[in-house]
């Protein structure tokens, strides 16, 4: 993953508008545009991360390339060769990026609200011999035209989009004005990014296609990734950019999990974990159901569900696996909570933990519960192993006492979620993290380690330090198999591979 830190040449919005704040445009600012519009055009240069130069004539309130553009292009490049797939980038600026892709094979539609904008891209295509079609118009809270009035009716590879999130400084004030300081803000009351999605499940991305979005660490309340996990997409950093300030940009690639396996709900099932493994279903295929007769979790305990549960196993691989069974167990965990974080909006203050190996915690009644439990089983067959993961959830019934942990219930924590968006979302949620997409690198090990210590670590400062052997113990870290590494009271580094090794003293 791509990823450094540098000065940037723009500034950025700390919070971000919404319709509800006073409008953007009055009297002064149109008539501020009017006299913008009759300055001359700049001329701009720009080297493309493959090394060519383009000299571009870029007319008033147009957005000039910038650090974005070159982390969008270098994303775009490393997709590889477009081999004549349809791809569509919206709010297209000056139209450097859809001439690269253009270079790169790509057969491109482009489009911007911004009229300007849409005249300087037809401008440099033409000046560099690029067959692009670009269109006027995008993704907007206020109808204009249809759909098709932007994209041609097609549906497309690859959609990218730099999101509105910039806003102009004094080095900028020659260029840009208030038509395009408005087209960088999202005043969109449902989201632009949230539109767009919507739009990709049926309108503007093939099934197998990928979408790319420069997205700001600024804007706070976008969460990108939940918000892409909430409408069934899956989504992975594939390279940053970090300021001096603070500010890191991100390329996120958002596509649509698992769309060659199965996806199988069942009114009952003995347990899903064996009868997927018993199956010859392909990769990224799952078996969900609210009723397990025969559940079983760790050393072949019996998974008892509750009055209502969720039970479903998804696999994995098919051969060889990429993460050590430990480490897939705590990661998966990450998915849990990030699916159901991605469907709460009635949780405030409360919080997830997730405690090693295996089990998810919810806060109720005074103590921290037990409401999810993680379980990675596997079956070999000659040269090839299938590898499946299994969630059990809580989500209502009678509290009962536990071996470590009483018994929790989803429903403490948040009422909203529905058996189908938890399928759904857990099912995004697993392909951001072990789907092996074309196109799309696969997450670091350092940085599955990083995300999975991160969560460890904040779990124990809520649960207070583990006992081992009755003596209290440091957490130092989660290591590549999964087991934890602990330091004993005399300095002594121990690595230990099961949870039953620890004790909790106060737990509430």
């Amino acid at each position: 993953m791509l990823a450094r830190i540098m000065n940037k040449s723009f500034g950025t919005i700390r919070d971000m508008f919404t319709m509800a704040d006073a409008p953007i445009f009055g009297i002064e600012n149109i008539e501020n545009e009017i006299r913008m519009l009759s300055r001359n055009s700049k001329s701009h240069e720009w080297t493309s991360p493959s090394g060519e130069l383009f000299q571009i004539e870029i007319p008033p309130t147009v957005y000039p390339p910038r650090e974005d553009t070159d982390l969008m292009a270098k994303a775009i490049i490393k997709l590889g060769p477009g081999k004549g797939r349809k791809c569509l980038e919206i709010g297209c600026g000056s139209g450097v990026l859809s001439v690269l892709a253009s270079r790169q094979g790509w057969k491109v539609t482009a489009c911007d609200i911004n009229p300007f904008a849409v005249a300087c891209t037809k401008g440099i295509a033409k000046d560099n011999f690029s067959d692009i079609v670009v269109n006027e118009g995008g993704p907007s809270p206020k109808i204009d035209g249809e759909v098709n009035q932007w994209t041609g009716g097609d549906k497309f590879d690859l959609v990218f989009w730099n999101l509105p999130y910039l806003k102009p400084d004094s080095s900028m004030t020659d260029t840009l004005g208030p038509l395009e300081e408005a087209a960088l803000l999202d005043t969109d009351r449902e989201g632009l990014f949230e539109r767009v999605l919507n739009l990709m499940k049926t309108d503007i991305l093939n099934d197998s296609g990928i979408a790319l979005f420069v997205v700001s660490s600024q804007n706070l309340n976008l969460q990108p990734k939940l918000k892409c996990i909430s409408k069934g997409f899956s989504a992975r950093t594939i390279s940053k950019l970090s300021f001096d300030d603070g500010e890191e940009l991100q390329v996120i690639a958002v596509w649509k999990p698992f769309i060659n396996g199965k996806k199988i709900f069942l009114e009952q099932a003995s347990s899903t974990n064996t009868q997927l493994l018993d199956s010859s279903y392909p990769v990224g295929s799952s078996i969900c159901t609210p009723k397990q007769i025969s559940g079983h979790g760790r050393r072949g305990r019996d998974w008892i569900d509750t009055e209502k549960s969720f039970a479903g196993s998804w696999k994995l691989y098919d051969s060889a696996t990429l993460l050590e069974p430990g480490l897939l167990q705590i990661v998966a965990g990450t998915c849990v909570k990030n699916s159901i974080l991605s469907l709460t909006k009635d949780a405030k203050g409360k919080e997830i933990l997730i405690k090693w190996p295996n089990d998810l915690l919810v806060f109720e009644s005074s103590k921290w519960k037990k409401f999810c439990g993680i379980l990675v089983e596997s079956r070999t067959s000659g040269k090839n192993m299938s590898v499946v993961l299994g969630i059990g959830i809580n989500l209502s019934g009678t509290e009962s006492i536990g071996r470590e942990f009483d018994i929790g219930f989803l429903q403490s924590f948040t009422k909203m979620i529905k058996f189908e968006d938890i399928q759904n979302t857990i099912d995004a949620s697993i392909a951001s993290f072990f789907e092996q997409k074309d196109m799309i690198p696969n997450i670091s090990l350092e940085d599955l380690l990083q995300l999975v210590n991160t969560e460890v670590e904040t779990s124990i400062s809520h649960l207070s330090q583990p006992l081992y052997r009755n003596n209290q113990v440091t957490f130092k870290s989660i290591l590549n198999d999964g087991k934890m590494e602990i330091i004993s009271g005399n300095g002594d580094v121990i690595a230990i591979d099961d949870g039953e090794s620890l004790t909790w003293g106060k737990i509430s």
